[in-house]
């Protein structure tokens, strides 16, 4: 296989993980904004495997980035124009999967904020609710008391 190959096929193995991991961050918003939780946490193990295909793809080549730059210039044309076609694909994508995450996250913080909130409120009522039942209960003994 020749030196352009590897890096086309690398950078185009590279793209697909970005893609999958672009269509899992989108489902992860519907998730997140329809409170199905367990779905996520699968979905979250899948985006997980993703990532270790890129981190393994990352070991496989670890100078891909010092040899791209240093090979490059010796390429055909086409096997050039292939390779930075791809990168510049992958890198479209990873914008957009960034921005999705960044959307995903912050819609995740609110929903945790406005449940705290919610809780902090609940708490508060039956704080109140507690001590505004205590002040008003009857002095009661564990014991008969028999003398009267």
């Amino acid at each position: 296989m020749s030196p352009a190959t590897e890096f086309l096929r690398t950078f185009a193995d590279r793209r697909q993980c970005i893609a999958e991991l672009l269509e899992l961050s989108q489902r992860q918003l519907d998730l997140v904004e329809s409170d199905d939780y367990s779905r996520l946490l699968s979905l979250l193990g899948g985006k997980q495997q993703i990532i270790s295909r890129l981190e393994a793809i990352a070991k496989g080549r670890p100078r891909l980035w010092d040899d791209w730059r240093a090979e490059r210039d010796r390429f055909a044309p086409g096997d050039r124009q292939n390779c930075e076609q791809t990168l510049a694909e992958t890198e479209a994508l990873l914008a957009r999967l960034l921005e999705q995450e960044r959307v995903s996250t912050e819609t995740l913080a609110r929903r945790r904020e406005h449940t705290a909130r919610e809780l902090q409120a609940v708490a508060a009522g039956s704080r109140v609710n507690q001590a505004y039942g205590d002040s008003l209960a009857p002095v009661t003994h564990r014991f008969l008391d028999r003398d009267q």
